[in-house]
């Protein structure tokens, strides 16, 4: 039977966010079903003006679907009805994307009109050549460990017969959408008074993931050079 040392290695992998995802619902709540049907369709139409007018390219935005529900608090007598739409932005700007959401807030002053906006997990990305070289380091990092093994055990490494790859241990950034309950990100925007707020831009949030190896190295005698027994 072969002799062999058997080690895992593993690298990290900084990858940078690329592309921020909102999920913009908004609802209508009447006393009328038809009401509730035509506003609520009227008010998807203009916040997907309001948001081209601020920034945000078609493309940039898809359809989410709709729902409709009687809410439970209404009279028997007087069911009423909402209607709620959804419409899903990704953005590769956080500035340009929370400006066309600022923008939205006129439009929903009415108080049968409600928007709530949820951060989606973002997009990250690295460089190929930023995948290779942890991908190198982590066999590098089982190559080091093997070495020290065979060091204290008194014999040489040879050649590889066997490598496996244990696939990516995917890291949180802590950003909206992508929590890490160890810690968070956070931003921040001034108020200016009557002026215009003003957005106080940060590096866009960073996720760490782990490049995993596990790799077999046969041995040989260090005295002699032929395999270990």
């Amino acid at each position: 039977m072969d002799s062999y040392i058997e080690v895992t290695g593993q690298s990290s992998l900084v990858e940078q966010v690329t592309t921020y995802r909102a999920d913009l619902s908004l609802s209508v709540r009447a006393a009328h079903a038809d009401t509730a049907f035509s506003e609520a369709g009227a008010l998807r139409d203009d916040c997907i003006r309001v948001l081209k007018s601020s920034g945000i390219a078609p493309d940039e935005m898809s359809e989410g679907g709709n729902a409709i529900w009687q809410p439970w608090f209404w009279k028997k007598s007087k069911p009423g009805q909402e209607r709620a739409f959804k419409i899903l932005i990704t953005c590769s700007e956080a500035k340009r994307l929370y400006t066309a959401l600022d923008a939205l807030q006129p439009i929903f002053e009415h108080q049968r009109y409600t928007l709530s906006v949820s951060m989606l997990k973002p997009q990250f990305e690295a460089s190929d050549d930023e995948r290779a070289q942890a991908h190198a380091a982590a066999l590098a990092d089982a190559r080091g460990k093997a070495q020290l093994i065979a060091s204290e055990s008194g014999v040489r490494l040879s050649f590889i017969s066997q490598v496996e790859e244990l696939g990516t241990a995917v890291g949180r950034s802590g950003a909206y959408g992508d929590e890490n309950w160890g810690g968070m990100y956070a931003a921040g925007a001034a108020s200016m008074g009557d002026s215009e707020p003003a957005y106080v831009e940060l590096e866009g949030a960073k996720r760490i993931s782990k490049i995993r190896y596990r790799v077999r190295f046969g041995i040989i005698a260090a005295e002699t050079g032929k395999p270990a027994v």
